[in-house]
């Protein structure tokens, strides 16, 4: 890759180590654009090598998921695990989440499979990755018949457009192409309704609903309705916070009568509080189970209304039990709430899931001598409890509750409990390219 060197400084330097002599306003108006006009196509340059080697990712992803595929015709292996065992291997040791992992796997196969024209363009570097997605998005969900035509429209101009433009695009061509109904597409795409949440900077978060689009759009004119009529003389709040504010009420406001709330629910947070920070006496902020810091006022608000306090440290203090050895498989309730805790999140390399929201794990098998105890229990989400058992990977604990993971492929990753963190968030120990053992031979050529 030919990336520009110190050896050859572009333009603007030379130009502003020159701004000292005397010279007329235009001439280092001028100076300066032509600087502006060669760092931009240096850019240029660069950008086109980046969209050449995500080419290369692209085609080596694509041979991975080959082989997971033969993998799957192997005894004692199925396609969903070997697919899920592919998507673990690739999200540990890219250190990107698995959702994005399964994504680019699926792109990947897409392009090296279905569209050839867009793969060459990026290869090129005609196009970045962003402009490859856009395509990907729209052709996945077309028949395999109609993709060739679809991609030879879509791309015909794909290379002077934006990513933004090429995505609108591409969605109008796809919408045209479409064998199928409008009303047959919509009720297979309102099986992908969901909410989740973002998190952000400062105690703050986002929450995110993908809906129909008529609910979506009557739920935004709701918001927009309430935002006016709580609109007065004496108002401070923006529209926007109005909005926020009115949403928060509908869906949380317990006094009144408000419509749309189910009867019974109730919202449930765990919020950790310093006691020393309560008292005053420190600045170590509060934090929100599954978000993090958030500021104190919000804390001794959420726990001024709490029915109970849970100590953290309470083994010392009260007696919980931390172990039942093998007394029985079923994890008590305190017990329970310290490994949560404890973990905050599923303890699989790079997974974000609330603990609370997760199965408790015993990593060494009860059935195979393992205790019911703080030191073996580990919260696991289901989809990363099955992978444990079914996918190929093998886990083994270490000193203060570390697990090491071991992949089919034989990277190695540790996990470490958010209690234990010095900066009180859950992480992992980044995987060693060379610590993968060796599986005998060159891989297979797919």
């Amino acid at each position: 890759m030919n990336f520009p060197t110190a050896s050859a400084p572009s333009p603007l330097c030379a130009d502003a180590r020159a701004v000292g002599r005397p010279e007329s306003v235009t001439e280092t108006r001028d100076s300066l654009l032509r600087g502006i006009g060669f760092d931009a196509d240096e850019a240029a340059v660069i950008q086109r090598e980046q969209a050449a080697l995500e080419a290369a990712a692209v085609v080596r992803l694509a041979a991975a998921a080959r082989k997971a595929n033969w993998l799957a015709n192997l005894p004692g292996w199925s396609l969903e695990h070997a697919r899920r065992s592919l998507v673990a291997e690739v999200a540990t040791t890219l250190l990107i989440p698995e959702s994005t992992a399964a994504r680019r796997i699926d792109d990947a196969e897409m392009l090296c499979d279905s569209l050839p024209l867009t793969l060459a363009a990026l290869t090129r570097g005609d196009i970045g990755y962003r402009h490859a997605q856009a395509v990907v998005r729209q052709a996945a969900s077309l028949p395999e018949s109609a993709r060739a035509e679809f991609e030879a429209v879509v791309m015909s101009n794909a290379a002077v457009q934006t990513s933004t433009q090429l995505g609108a695009h591409a969605r109008a061509v796809r919408e045209r192409m479409h064998p199928e109904s409008i009303d047959t597409r919509h009720r297979q795409a309102r099986e992908e309704r969901a909410v989740w949440v973002e998190k952000e900077r400062d105690g703050m978060a986002t929450v995110v609903c993908h809906l129909p689009a008529a609910s979506a759009f009557a739920i935004d004119d709701t918001l927009d309705q309430l935002g006016r009529a709580l609109r007065s003389p004496d108002e401070t709040r923006t529209h926007a916070q109005l909005r926020a504010d009115g949403l928060v009420e509908l869906l949380l406001h317990r006094d009144g009568e408000t419509a749309g709330r189910a009867s019974g629910i109730t919202a449930n947070v765990a919020v950790t509080v310093p006691v020393m920070t309560l008292l005053g006496q420190s600045d170590e902020p509060a934090e929100l189970q599954g978000h993090g810091p958030i500021d104190l006022e919000t804390a001794r608000r959420l726990a001024a209304g709490a029915p109970s306090f849970i100590r953290i440290l309470t083994d010392p203090i009260t007696g919980e039990r931390l172990s039942v050895g093998r007394d029985r498989y079923k994890v008590p309730a305190d017990l329970r709430t310290v490994v949560i805790l404890d973990d905050e999140t599923c303890r699989f390399p790079g997974c974000r899931r609330r603990a609370d929201r997760c199965d408790l794990d015993h990593t060494q098998d009860w059935a195979k001598g393992g205790e019911t105890s703080l030191a073996n229990l580990a919260a696991l989400c289901r989809r990363h409890h099955t992978l444990k058992h079914q996918g190929g990977w093998r886990v083994r604990s270490g000193e203060s509750r570390a697990l090491h993971w071991t992949s089919p492929a034989g990277a190695l990753h540790t996990t470490r409990p958010t209690g234990h963190a010095p900066t009180r968030r859950a992480f992992s120990t980044p995987p060693d390219p060379s610590s993968r053992r060796e599986l005998g031979g060159d891989p297979a050529p797919f």
